[in-house]
C-alpha cells in the first residue's frame, strides 16, 4: 500500500518484469501489468463465489462471513461458516436463495448492504451464465462503513469449450 502518488510509480517499477509466485502460480509468472485502486476501508470482509459443481450438476453459490483469507483455510478450521446453495440452471437464481445467502454473510435483513448484496448476487449469476464461467470468486467481498458492498478482489474462470462464443473476453 502506498500513501503518496510517487510511491506508486516506484513500487510498480520494482514489480514489472519480476516473477510473481502465488498459490495459483507456484512456478511463477512474469508481472507485466500493475493495477492501482483506491484504499478500501472495510467494516466486514466476506466471501462469495459461484462455481459449476459436479455433485449438484449445476451452479453452486458458496458464501462465508469470513472472507479476506483462503477459503480452504476457513473450511478446514471453521466449516460451520461455509454456506452453499445449489442453483437450478433451468430456473436461475431465486430471490429466496439470495436472501438466505445475504443473511448467511452476516448482513442485517432489510438493511441497505443486505439489498446491495442480493443485487450483486443476481448480477454475478447473470455474468456467470452469460459469459460461460465455470467459477467466479470474490474474496474479499467487503461491506464499507458507508454501507456499500464492494468486490475487492476476484478470480474468474471460463469454460474453454465456449471460447468461440466469448471472443470478446
Amino acid at each position: 500500500m502506498v500513501t503518496k502518488p510517487g510511491q506508486a510509480r516506484e513500487f510498480a517499477q520494482q514489480m514489472l518484469g519480476q516473477e510473481l509466485v502465488t498459490k495459483q502460480a507456484p512456478a511463477g509468472i512474469i508481472c507485466n501489468k500493475v493495477f492501482l485502486m483506491e484504499r478500501m476501508y472495510m467494516r466486514q470482509e466476506m466471501y462469495l463465489s459461484i462455481m459449476m459443481d459436479r455433485a449438484s450438476q449445476g451452479p453452486l453459490m458458496v458464501v462465508s462471513p469470513r472472507g479476506g483469507t483462503s477459503i480452504e483455510d476457513v473450511a478446514a478450521s471453521n466449516p460451520e461458516v461455509i454456506f452453499t446453495e445449489p442453483i437450478d440452471i433451468m430456473e436461475g437464481i431465486q430471490d429466496e436463495q439470495c436472501e438466505r445467502m445475504a443473511t448467511n454473510l452476516g448482513l442485517e435483513p432489510g438493511s441497505a448492504p443486505f439489498h446491495k448484496a442480493i443485487t450483486l448476487m443476481k448480477n454475478l449469476y447473470g455474468m456467470f451464465i452469460g459469459c460461460d464461467c465455470t467459477q467466479v470468486e470474490i474474496n474479499p467481498l467487503a461491506e464499507t462503513p458507508e454501507g456499500d458492498v464492494v468486490c475487492c478482489d476476484a478470480k474468474i474462470n471460463f469454460d474453454d469449450n465456449a471460447q468461440y462464443r466469448q471472443a470478446s473476453i
